[in-house]
């Protein structure tokens, strides 16, 4: 008897985890960031979120891959641009180690 209420406690447990998880928005933009690290290095965060300006702040302090390949703290945001929009970075050079990246 014991087993069945712990079987049904558990499917009731599961159906309303997943009926919250159904109602819950989720991201549908991906941004990619050039930020500037605690130690001057250019890097990138990509994040998906819902604004260029959610975008923009959860850049900041966020991980990101610097242009030597390593992995810093991004301190200041220099730009964010929403992937498949056709849009690109201002700074040539780094859209071009962007591109390099993602081949």
């Amino acid at each position: 008897m014991l087993d069945i209420k712990r079987i049904l406690l558990v499917t009731l447990s599961m159906l309303a985890t997943a009926e919250v998880l159904a109602e819950r928005a989720w991201p549908n933009k991906v941004f990619d960031c050039q930020v500037l690290t605690g130690s001057g290095a250019t890097g990138l965060v990509s994040l998906q979120t819902f604004s260029l300006k959610d975008a923009e702040e959860g850049a900041v302090g966020s991980t990101a891959i610097t242009l030597l390949g390593k992995r810093e703290s991004g301190v200041r945001v220099v730009q964010c641009v929403e992937q498949g929009r056709g849009k690109s970075f201002s700074d040539q050079n780094f859209q071009a180690w962007v591109d390099e990246r993602v081949q």
